[in-house]
């Protein structure tokens, strides 16, 4: 890539690279580290409800701490409370949701960023976290989908009966050759 060259993706916001995060000297005060899980996330496009999944935030401290969510292809995405403050010593929920699941957006890589900051620092971030997400193909084409396996098969499954109908016939044809 060429230095200066617009990328592709980029993270936006305050703590995005170029915006002086990188190079930039640590944050003086407490760091506080970011607990996330899933570390990274998969989105499966054949998913019934939409391709989403869920994002669990830890607050390990003992203080009030506001968390932002950022991503690198907003348009594609649509993050439920993006923004909002976790309890002390507890969790929360994010609930992530791919809105384009495309044939070309199957395995793109892009970067969702957990921004965590203190109440009454104006914005100082103590924490960030860069988290992964790609979108996979279905495990079967979309238009077979809910619909039975289209292979042929030889013959009736070795569970049920010979057909009736076969026996008559054969029954008929042995008497008109009697006769």
């Amino acid at each position: 890539m060429r230095r200066g060259a617009p990328q592709e993706q980029e993270l936006v916001g305050p703590g995005a690279p170029g915006r002086g995060s990188r190079g930039a000297p640590p944050p003086s005060g407490p760091v506080v580290p970011v607990l996330v899980f899933p570390p990274n996330l998969v989105f499966r496009a054949d998913q019934r409800s939409g391709p989403r999944q869920l994002l669990t935030l830890y607050n390990p401290t003992g203080t009030l701490l506001r968390f932002r969510v950022l991503c690198t292809a907003p348009a594609k995405y649509t993050v439920f409370d993006a923004e909002g403050y976790v309890k002390p010593q507890s969790c929360i929920d994010i609930v992530i949701r791919h809105v384009a699941p495309i044939a070309r957006h199957y395995d793109i890589q892009d970067r969702f960023r957990i921004e965590l900051s203190e109440e009454g620092t104006k914005g100082r971030v103590l924490g960030r976290k860069d988290i992964t997400s790609v979108l996979r193909a279905p495990a079967y084409p979309l238009e077979l989908q809910g619909q039975p396996d289209p292979t042929p098969h030889p013959g009736p499954p070795s569970w049920t009966s010979p057909p009736r109908t076969r026996l008559h016939e054969s029954l008929l044809t042995m008497v008109f050759l009697q006769t």
